[in-house]
């Protein structure tokens, strides 16, 4: 495209930059107005009257001066005001050469794939926006007169990332700006957008740089007056985003849509480039063209037109022409998560595709869910809060003991478990089987929910009669987990709290420093059963001894869980070498035969968002993503101040000195730490060589039985370094019962 020679004082422009949101400071955004003010002096250094120029904002607090300077008369940026602006100001351009719109603030994108620019008035549960789409429409319509403008220029800096689960729904349907017929089709309109549809225009460091890259190539075309061509502007962007992409810096991949602009419409798309097809993937496509040609049938371009109609709805890119042909359906799938699957259900319904079709959509694309079924599922399980997604995972974990999943968000459990429980061929996909048996195992609506959904996918790959046979055996094993929770302990039982818990509260001792009261409990889930509470002062060797009964009756060697409530001060006191069966032939220690953990509820009610944050984190972590704290740190400050800057560290390794162990302690509490591992002895240097040996346990999840394994081996040589490890495991959702101290259960 050459050139565009024009006269600037000719050019009229609207800049909304929208900061401050009406809902929680979690919405407002540092910048929008920094950038608008950008692009207004580019167009006046350019020679655009300041007159000619509208600029509607909601500044923050501390960007209101710097927009009042640049623009005093600038207007807020709410509904009515940019309505009134765009519906009613713009037909006052009389026998301009060219329009500048700009938007920066935050997008979403909405039910049905619609963009929609959040409006000031947007809350944490009310999102309010305008469709972005209806920008270019207005421009086209009788609202900017038919002979005022010859051509026009949008730019949007904004996301268009859908929404999760939950917030999705809160969304409204976007506002066009106008419904009037186009009576200017062919006005060229140049539309530049900072990210491409489903992506985010916001790098890994939480900075924007679209605004910023883009007024560099406009101000490297030349100064005041100068002619302007944008292919050449774009060029720039493109090459600017690309190196910081190729260096791993950047995530951001804009786009441009140019209508008409030299005669013709032609999308540009700038994002990372699709790998080439191995010759394997080259033979599943050819597969898919042709069963996809053979399922559109006689008339071809008709049903292609209703298909590509329908995925319109579900897939983020727009179709390539209409009606497509069979091969550009499949290149289109291919462009979007879970295409191929979807497009051949579409294609195939009532009857499922064959075996071999599917095959060819798992190795194309490793999903085998459609879109629907992907996004329903994450639905239901973003219903569900943290501790019933932690027992979701565990649940896949009993089942698939190799499996490893990156995190408790919903839209990641089905990531990981899609990716690794691909269905055998003609056998009921594992992914249905942890669905059926989470389902059977926590009731209440959500879990009839996904007993409807795992049917519906069950019956779309037809293996419905499956389903129900897993179904059955699920809830067969519910029962008995029921039932007698001790002894059905086969695989499948209730995640988290599987193998039950006993949960021992140790009071601080008395006058003597040696007596303590106590109580304990055993829970399943949230089943809590009051096993003994002794309001009578005991020694600890009398408590072992009370202890040594109950978890003979009540607990399973090897698997239960055992946790001790103490006071901070109380921590170190190593439970763990407690003896079992002392006046017996089979003595033994407490760690040996059960996995045993310390626990602590002071200080937890400061913070317990760290605290559940971190929990969720431990819960897929590696034991590599400890915090190592400083062995020197020994203040409540010192340490407060390392944990603040560590806020999504799954938990920390400890080898302070002895003497500054009880203001440590207090920190971590306080901070929300709810893995603490230490040496009961060694400091320093020492403590440190021996938790890395401790430490080379590859999941964080399996630190307490690998605990107990050291600890067994310990029973053999006391100077086993297995001996003298602790560890606090404070899972925030299985607290003690209420009213502890006033009365058991």
């Amino acid at each position: 495209m050459t050139a565009i020679e024009h006269d600037w004082r000719r050019t009229h422009a609207v800049l909304v930059a929208v900061e401050r949101y009406n809902g929680s400071d979690r919405l407002n955004l540092d910048g929008p107005v920094r950038d608008a003010i950008g692009m207004r002096e580019w167009l006046t250094g350019r020679g655009v009257p300041p007159e000619n120029i509208r600029l509607l904002a909601s500044p923050m607090e501390r960007n209101r001066a710097a927009l009042e300077a640049a623009h005093p008369g600038y207007r807020p940026a709410e509904r009515a005001h940019v309505r009134k602006v765009f519906r009613e100001g713009l037909s006052h351009i009389d026998g301009d050469d060219w329009l500048w719109v700009y938007w920066a603030g935050h997008g979403v994108q909405t039910r049905g794939g619609r963009w929609s620019l959040l409006y000031p008035e947007t809350s944490d549960t009310d999102l309010q926006g305008l469709d972005a789409d209806s920008l270019v429409d207005l421009v086209r319509t009788d609202h900017l007169r038919w002979d005022a403008v010859e051509r026009v220029t949008v730019v949007i800096d904004a996301c268009r990332q859908a929404l999760p689960p939950g917030t999705h729904e809160l969304a409204d349907i976007p506002q066009p700006l106008t419904d009037w017929p186009q009576t200017k089709p062919e006005r060229p309109v140049y539309w530049m957008r900072a990210c491409q549809a489903g992506a985010v225009a916001m790098e890994r460091d939480g900075t924007g740089r679209f605004t910023s890259v883009l007024l560099r190539q406009l101000e490297a075309q030349g100064e005041a007056g100068a002619a302007l061509d944008l292919d050449r502007v774009w060029q720039g962007v493109r090459d600017e985003f690309a190196r910081l992409n190729g260096a791993g810096s950047g995530r951001q991949y804009p786009s441009v849509h140019i209508i008409d602009w030299d005669e013709q419409g032609r999308m540009v798309r700038l994002g990372p480039p699709a790998p080439p097809l191995d010759p394997e993937k080259r033979r599943f496509r050819e597969v898919l063209v042709l069963e996809a040609s053979g399922l559109l049938g006689a008339d071809a371009a008709g049903s292609a037109a209703r298909v590509a109609a329908r995925l319109c709805e579900q897939f983020a890119t727009a179709p390539p022409t209409t009606p497509p042909s069979a091969e550009e359906l499949v290149d289109w799938a291919l462009e979007n998560p879970h295409g191929t699957v979807t497009l051949l259900g579409e294609l195939s319904a009532p009857a499922p595709p064959r075996t071999e079709i599917r095959k060819a959509c798992h190795l194309l694309q490793n999903q085998w869910l459609t879109h629907p079924e992907y996004t329903e599922l994450v639905a239901l399980l973003g219903r569900l809060d943290q501790r019933a997604r932690y027992d979701f995972a565990e649940v896949a974990r009993e089942k698939y003991p190799t499996m490893a999943l990156s995190s408790l968000d919903p839209a990641a459990l089905v990531d990981d478990l899609e990716a690794v429980l691909l269905p055998p061929p003609r056998q009921l996909p594992q992914l249905l089987r942890v669905v059926e048996h989470f389902a059977a195992l926590c009731g209440g609506a959500v879990a009839g929910e996904l007993r409807a959904w795992s049917l519906e996918c069950a019956r779309r790959i037809d293996l419905e009669g499956q389903l129900y046979e897993r179904r059955g055996e699920a809830q067969e094993h519910a029962e008995r987990v029921r039932a007698d929770p001790d002894t059905a302990m086969d695989q499948g039982a209730p995640p988290g709290d599987s193998r039950g818990r006993i949960q021992i509260r140790l009071h601080a001792p008395g006058a003597d420093g040696q007596r303590r009261t106590y109580e304990v409990w055993s829970r399943r889930g949230d089943d809590v059963h009051s096993l003994a509470k002794a309001d009578t002062p005991a020694s600890l060797e009398e408590i072992q001894r009370g202890l040594d009964h109950l978890l003979s009756r009540h607990a399973r060697t090897l698997d239960t869980l055992v946790e001790f409530f103490v006071t901070p001060t109380d921590l170190e006191l190593a439970v763990h070498r407690w003896q079992l069966d002392a006046e017996g032939p089979l003595e033994r220690s407490l760690g040996t035969d059960y996995p045993v953990v310390v626990r602590c509820a002071e200080l937890r009610e400061h913070q317990p968002h760290l605290w559940e944050r971190r929990w969720e984190k431990a819960g897929t972590a590696d034991a590599g993503e400890l915090h190592w704290l400083p062995a020197h740190y020994d203040t409540f400050k010192q340490v407060n101040g390392d944990l603040q800057g560590q806020e999504d560290a799954p938990g920390v390794v400890l080898t302070s000195p002895v003497r500054a162990r009880k203001e440590v302690f207090n920190a971590c509490l306080f901070g929300g730490v709810p893995v603490l591992i230490w040496h009961g002895e060694a400091e320093g240097d020492a403590a440190q060589a021996e938790l890395k040996t401790l430490l080379r346990t590859e999941r964080l999840r399996s630190l307490p039985q690998h605990l107990r394994r050291l600890r067994s081996a310990s029973e053999a040589d006391e100077s086993h370094h297995g001996r003298h490890m602790a560890l606090l495991w404070d899972d925030p959702h299985s607290p003690l019962p209420d009213q502890l101290d006033l009365s058991a259960p």
